[in-house]
């Protein structure tokens, strides 16, 4: 499950926004959705190919007319066309900005608008609208709990994945939310070693103030062990596959150590402050991006990247029961 948060967009008040993943199983064969998922892919990497040169970046309105009658000749829809030139462009700019080369598509992976399937959560069944005026229909698998908590949720966008053992669906779900004027306000000031949390009245006096401690300090071992790896190994360890899983193992740990911890922060922060009717001041972290270009020890130390999860299911937490953020 994958959660945000999305922002006012138009005069639109703030909403959540998470995803339903699900196995799928094809009924009647899925040949043609195969079909369908070797196209997608083949015209998301003729749009990598030529754009990857070009400088700066396409809008969506030059993609289309670049690209538009080939895939029209393809069989594909016109929403399918809009979703392949997204896809493409999040592609290339991910692999320039990590300064990789350009990317060779393998995976069969696409992306739907709503307005190219149908959904139906009562028998759980999808229908895609694929090339060629075809369609397939699926059958899904999930916890019917997980399932009955987006009923009321408006769907939008849709991904599909073949993995060589079988479909996955991952629908992405939206919901309004109203905030609730507050009485009072939780101040949550992060740190290296604990979040500080305060309780103050409108008028600014102090109700309560309580700690938690960060779990950064289990965390950045890993990240120590990590690095001792790469010295060890400066030129083989993204090639030597043992010392490449053992890398991989620790960033794993330092992943779920923090989203663990991001989760329990953000819904016991969001459970205070909506017992005291508060609204949620989060620190403001730019200062501390501009910091992040000092010296590699205070790098370390900073680990930005675990403040900004626990701001993220901070501020998730407080959305989903109506309390406002700032």
């Amino acid at each position: 499950m994958v959660t945000r948060v999305s922002r006012p967009v138009r005069g639109e008040g703030p909403a959540l926004v998470e995803t339903l993943r699900m196995r799928a199983l094809p009924e009647g064969g899925g040949d043609d959705l195969l079909e369908f998922l070797r196209l997608y892919r083949d015209a998301v990497q003729a749009v990598v190919d030529r754009t990857w040169n070009v400088e700066g970046r396409l809008s969506i309105g030059t993609l289309h007319k670049l690209f538009y009658k080939d895939f029209v000749s393809m069989g594909f829809r016109a929403h399918h066309a809009k979703e392949i030139y997204v896809y493409a462009k999040g592609i290339v700019k991910s692999a320039k900005g990590s300064g990789g080369r350009r990317p060779t598509l393998r995976r069969l992976t696409a992306r739907l608008d709503k307005y190219d399937y149908r959904l139906d959560l009562d028998d759980m069944t999808l229908t895609l609208r694929l090339h060629k005026g075809r369609e397939a229909r699926l059958r899904l698998t999930a916890p019917k709990e997980r399932a009955e908590k987006f009923r009321g949720w408006e769907n939008y966008e849709l991904a599909i994945k073949y993995d060589g053992d079988g479909l996955w669906v991952t629908v992405y779900f939206r919901r309004d939310v109203k905030p609730a004027g507050p009485r009072t306000v939780t101040s949550v000031d992060l740190n290296f070693d604990n979040i500080t949390l305060a309780v103050l009245t409108l008028s600014g006096k102090l109700i309560r103030l309580k700690r938690l401690r960060t779990p950064l300090r289990k965390a950045l071992t890993h990240r120590i062990w990590i690095e001792r790896i790469q010295r060890r190994y400066p030129r083989s360890w993204r090639f030597v596959k043992g010392v490449r899983m053992a890398v991989e193992r620790h960033g794993e740990r330092i992943k779920n150590i923090s989203w663990d911890y991001a989760h329990r922060a953000g819904d016991l922060i969001a459970e205070l402050a909506l017992r005291y009717g508060s609204a949620v001041v989060l620190e403001d972290l730019n200062g501390l991006r501009e910091d992040r270009k000092g010296g590699r020890d205070f790098n370390k130390r900073l680990t930005l990247w675990f403040y900004e999860k626990v701001q993220f299911c901070i501020e998730y937490e407080a959305k989903e029961r109506g309390l406002q953020d700032r």
